[in-house]
């Protein structure tokens, strides 16, 4: 029976296959490259925006030793915040105007500058005409007077950026005391983007990296300390003016990694200028220096023991994210690397174990 059956169905016909329009392919190309020059558009904001979380949950260590005082969760809040801002105008008051004025000295003496240099350039070829080729192809003397009018040649778009880096500044504050001031509704909008099954293991990856952050917090504050006393002794000995205020600059763009000690190096640098060049040679010399022994052997060290992170996992992240993203992406590499072990561990190492 059944041998008739298939022979009156005749021969069984492959399933028909989907038809693929090109027209998707393109629709589906276009969505993709729309989607990743949309996410390259908004990565400012992106950064901006995990640098938020992560100061909030640095200033969520104090508030909650506030509140284990009795303190009220408002008021505590209020009381680290008010802290943090006046802070960040202690720095700004303290640095810009000193910064500006010798900004001022040095480009009014910037001209006498050049002679100095230029006469003290053609006493040493004097002296060792061998090093000619060095500094002029055609063999006569350098001459650096041209560099006056290239240097400050981006004064035009210095005070754009000032103002782009005002407006950041105020999306960023605004960020910092919104969610320190209202932790659980940030809290409760994480727990719920995560799926029931993976939810313990999201609130404990987020733990730990709290844990690493405010690790990161104590070990930058140590090494900063370290570093102002440095730069305070040194640059007090080679009478650089403003020792106090450079100093505290290093103190905190310690929070920087890597790439802070040379950010920091620059107007101290530019002052000893108004000295002399071999003042600024030295002050250059003694920065690298510093830069490179701490930033290379003590703050991976201390950093990675106070966020149990690997140091060169640390290092790699630091000079991974400054490259890829400049400054704003080194200001967020090392609790970036925290947020990656903290996940990594949890999501993982944890699963692939069992």
């Amino acid at each position: 029976m059944a041998a008739e059956l298939n022979q009156q169905r005749g021969p069984m016909l492959p399933a028909p296959r989907p038809r693929t329009s090109w027209l998707g392919f393109v629709a589906a190309a276009a969505a993709a490259v729309a989607t990743l020059w949309f996410l390259q558009r908004i990565l400012t904001a992106l950064l901006l925006m995990f640098l938020v979380v992560v100061v909030s949950m640095a200033l969520a260590v104090p508030v909650q030793s506030l509140r284990r005082r009795g303190v009220p969760q408002r008021l505590a809040a209020a009381i680290v915040l008010l802290l943090f801002i006046a802070t960040l105008v202690l720095v700004g008051w303290l640095v810009i105007p000193r910064v500006a004025d010798q900004l001022v000295v040095l480009i009014e003496g910037f001209p006498d500058l050049v002679g100095r240099i230029n006469a003290q350039l053609s006493e040493l070829l004097t002296r060792y005409p061998e090093l000619q080729g060095f500094f002029a192809s055609d063999g006569g003397t350098p001459d650096l007077s041209g560099a006056v009018g290239n240097v400050f040649e981006g004064v035009g778009n210095f005070s754009l950026g000032v103002l782009g880096a005002v407006a950041l500044t105020i999306v960023f504050l605004s960020g910092v005391i919104s969610v320190v001031s209202s932790p659980r509704s940030i809290m409760r909008a994480y727990i719920g983007s995560l799926p029931l099954r993976h939810r313990s293991a999201g609130i404990r990856a987020y733990r730990r990296a709290a844990r690493s952050i405010a690790g990161w917090v104590k070990a930058a504050v140590l090494i900063g300390a370290i570093e102002f006393v440095l730069v305070f002794i040194v640059l007090s000995l080679l009478d650089v003016p403003g020792a106090l205020v450079w100093a505290a600059l290093a103190f905190f763009v310690e929070f920087i990694p890597r790439i802070g000690n040379y950010i920091m190096a620059i107007p101290p640098v530019l002052v000893s200028l108004t000295i002399g060049p071999m003042t600024a040679l030295w002050v250059a010399l003694f920065y690298l220096a510093m830069g490179e022994i701490m930033g290379a052997l003590v703050n991976p060290r201390i950093g990675g023991a106070a966020m149990a992170v690997h140091p060169l996992l640390l290092l790699f992240f630091a000079l991974a994210f400054a490259l890829a993203f400049g400054l704003l992406g080194a200001l967020v590499a090392t609790p970036a690397a925290a947020f990656f072990t903290a996940f990594y561990s949890e999501f993982y190492l944890k699963r692939h174990e069992a």
